[in-house]
């Protein structure tokens, strides 16, 4: 998964680096039985290391994904122990931290939508130290982007059912903050998902000339994963849908004017089994 699944080598222990680097080559070229036994070996040669931690917490997660729910669920639990365990040794990890917020997030999806909503400043303190301590992290920035826009999008409904029924304030976040952590991603590295997120955010921004001509060059982009399809599918249809409205749409357009900047229904059919709630529902993976 190209989101959560990019990190640099910044951080190697100098002490096992080539070992290190060998288990994010074997991680890239989705060699993950090889990845885990040369993990696991270096966790038995070096238990309190950091660097291993969190991988192995990345490659936790990567096969959790795979399992039924509540096995998926149990694998998650272990993979977040990991990576609070790599930041506990290390808190300057920000691979670590990073990791941490992803998993924080997946925990609390199985356990409800309260405790998701419990979850919520707790990831971004996360996201924050990641970008701090690594600020040439792309998918770092890009997730902290992630979490502004879906904190912007919540409505008041939404904001008073938080309120309400979990007991805590939603937290206060803008486009603006999403559309500046996504550009600094894209400065870092451009990548299709990101993009993608960007192109959203001017939408919802009402910059509609720069969300059709972001729709635009993604429609046209080049497909290496499922995930890089769902993306060029959607942004086909926002471009349908913003440049040719059909006649109901015209007619919603005219109701309630703020509906052009919200095209609904987009993801409906074209959702895979990419990281779902981290981009489209609340920081998408």
């Amino acid at each position: 998964c190209p989101l959560v699944g990019e990190e640099g080598s910044s951080g190697i222990n100098a002490e096992y680096g080539e070992e290190l680097a060998e288990c994010d080559e074997l991680y890239h070229n989705g060699k993950y039985t090889d990845m885990e036994d040369k993990l696991v070996e270096l966790n038995t040669v070096s238990p309190h290391n950091d660097e291993v931690l969190w991988r192995l917490a990345r490659l936790k997660w990567v096969c959790g994904k795979g399992y039924q729910s509540n096995q998926r669920h149990k694998v998650f639990h272990v993979a977040h122990a990991l990576a609070c365990q790599a930041a506990e040794i290390n808190p300057d990890n920000g691979n670590a931290h990073r990791w941490i917020a992803i998993l924080t997030f997946h925990k609390a999806e199985k356990e409800g939508v309260a405790a998701t909503c419990l979850a919520l400043e707790g990831i971004k303190y996360h996201l924050d130290k990641a970008v701090e301590l690594n600020p040439e992290d792309s998918v770092a920035w890009s997730i902290l982007g992630n979490w502004y826009f879906e904190v912007a999008d919540m409505n008041r409904l939404q904001r008073r059912w938080m309120k309400t029924f979990a007991g805590v304030a939603a937290p206060e976040g803008t486009y603006k903050q999403a559309l500046a952590c996504f550009e600094k991603s894209h400065d870092i590295k451009p990548w299709i998902q990101n993009s993608y997120m960007l192109a959203k955010t001017h939408l919802r921004m009402g910059n509609k000339d720069s969300a059709l001509d972001a729709f635009e060059r993604l429609s046209k982009s080049t497909i290496t994963t499922a995930e890089d399809f769902r993306v060029r599918k959607e942004s086909h249809i926002y471009l349908q849908k913003l440049g040719k409205p059909d006649f109901f749409d015209r007619i919603r357009f005219l109701i309630t004017p703020s509906d052009k900047y919200r095209i609904p229904f987009v993801a409906r059919d074209t959702e895979t089994t990419y990281n779902r709630h981290w981009s489209e529902k609340f920081w998408k993976f």
